[in-house]
């Protein structure tokens, strides 16, 4: 947090100064720090109090003066920008009182600071304090719908009285826990995924079939695009090839939106734009282009059929079927097949060998292989988390 907040320099010496690059005005810098670190929308308290909730504009105007000395200059590489902090005293002006107003914590009091501090540096101080009420809650929170598809908060940045927590106190505990780890990411996640609850069955039963938010039971949740279009790669043994990125480089470790454009697959499973700080740009929705895509387009048809692929690697294996179906289901599906599985995959490689020989029986057990990695991709139990 604090790295992307007090960033400084220009992209060559600190990468995370691209969102400054990026988001340029004053108060969405504000607003996009308040929503993605403090899980809170300032952006109605702009222009007038808040009708349902604390914040007022002098809040507003506060939270926005921690970046009122941002300043850019050109970079030493062209067409780069160099970010840094503008000596002088921070503050900003509320448009409806005119007066000036010093950077000031979300429920807090102004600070003064010297000419010579850079604001951002006492925000992140402020943010990461043990007694913030927000950024832990809004951390655990967001890792929590990562891992369930649905936030403790949802929204999940939109946290504030009038939209509580459906478990204030789970969510409370795992703050407090991840305070006082000393924010170790990795702790929190072992945390969640090694609870009960994330253990729990997807399958309804007569009691939780209607639950959509106690968590009484799995939610099945759609792989994100970038998690998807690995995983496809994965299964067909393909290493992704992105413009300006190294061979092999994964989707979900892509800098910026750009790919989606150059990527269909990313644009047709709801990559977002990243043009705003909420997370609703991204979609989960289901739509008839994504099971076309899977199905029918082009690039994954060649994935499929090339040589050196996993169809064609697997027809060359000299292993009995009965492992290599089972490494499919491994890959694919990270379980064994079942009798039933096992038995169909059979009789399909044997229907398309069957009274072949020589290069005929290897075109037609490789194309076997196909149809069998081409179903398992179009399963419900590969595209969902459940």
């Amino acid at each position: 947090m604090r790295e992307v907040v007090a960033a400084a320099g220009d992209l060559e010496q600190n990468p995370p100064v691209a969102w400054y690059r990026q988001v340029k005005e004053q108060k969405q810098q504000m607003e996009d720090v308040a929503q993605l670190f403090l899980g809170t929308r300032m952006q109605c308290a702009q222009c007038h109090h808040h009708p349902f909730e604390k914040w007022s504009q002098q809040d507003y105007y506060g939270f926005a003066a921690f970046f009122s000395n941002v300043s850019r200059k050109p970079s030493t590489f062209i067409g780069e920008e160099t970010i840094f902090h503008k000596r002088g005293i921070a503050q900003t002006t509320n448009i409806r009182t005119k007066e000036a107003v010093m950077p000031t914590s979300l429920g807090g009091s102004a600070l003064k600071l010297k000419p010579e501090q850079d604001p951002r540096h006492a925000l992140a101080e402020w943010m990461s304090a043990k007694d913030n009420p927000f950024f832990a809650h809004t951390l655990v929170n967001r890792y929590w719908k990562h891992f369930f598809n649905r936030g403790l908060v949802e929204p999940e940045d939109d946290m504030r009285e009038t939209n509580p927590p459906v478990n204030p106190e789970l969510l409370s505990a795992l703050a407090a826990d991840f305070v006082k780890s000393g924010y170790d990411m990795k702790k929190l996640i072992r945390t969640i995924v090694t609870s009960t609850t994330y253990q729990l069955s997807a399958v309804p039963n007569t009691h939780n079939a209607k639950d959509r938010q106690n968590f009484s039971r799995y939610y099945p949740k759609r792989l994100n695009a970038e998690v998807l279009y690995d995983a496809v790669n994965t299964l067909l043994d393909v290493e992704s090839k992105f413009a300006g990125q190294a061979p092999g480089t994964r989707a979900v470790a892509l800098p910026d939106n750009s790919y989606n454009q150059s990527t269909y697959f990313l644009s047709v499973f709801g990559r977002p734009d990243s043009s705003s700080a909420c997370e609703c740009e991204r979609t989960q929705e289901a739509s008839l282009a994504q099971s076309l895509h899977l199905l029918n387009a082009a690039d994954i048809q060649t994935q499929l059929s090339r040589d050196n692929g996993r169809a064609d690697m697997l027809t060359k294996d000299n292993r009995p079927d009965d492992d290599k179906i089972t490494d499919l289901y491994h890959i694919a599906l990270s379980r064994e097949p079942n009798a039933d599985e096992v038995k169909f995959a059979h009789a399909h490689l044997d229907k398309k060998t069957t009274g072949k020989a020589g290069d005929e029986a290897f075109k037609g057990k490789k194309e076997a292989y196909e149809d069998i990695l081409w179903a398992l991709l179009n399963t419900k139990e590969f595209l969902f988390n459940h």
